[in-house]
């Protein structure tokens, strides 16, 4: 098992799993939109970004692999206008005809308003 500390609590996964595979046995949220268990990842979407210390650029939780004692940050400032303005891309070709909260009916089940406001 691999320790790491995701958002200040410590959280033990099986070697090779990812940031994300982590952070939800630990029932830690991560957004996600691409994210698929059935499909090879990509992390095409950009929402699951996190900020790993000492590492300068964001990473993104469902391909980043955890190691011995990673210290994962889910919330910060960066990562939240990350993935304010990966939704805010990810959503100026939508017609934005939904009526809060639009989970409901979206077919990814997904809180976009959330993620931008």
């Amino acid at each position: 098992m691999i320790n790491l500390t995701i958002n200040g609590k410590a959280v033990q996964a099986p070697e090779g799993s990812t940031i994300l595979e982590a952070a939800r046995l630990a029932d830690i949220y991560i957004p996600t939109l691409c994210y698929d268990k059935a499909v090879e990842v990509y992390g095409a979407c950009g929402l699951c970004v996190v900020e790993a210390e000492g590492i300068p650029k964001l990473l993104r939780s469902c391909s980043a692999k955890v190691s011995e004692g990673m210290v994962v940050n889910t919330e910060s400032k960066r990562v939240v206008q990350s993935r304010k303005v990966a939704m805010e891309l990810l959503m100026s070709a939508h017609d934005g005809d939904c009526v809060a909260p639009c989970q409901l009916n979206c077919p990814a089940r997904t809180d976009c308003q959330g993620y931008v406001g």
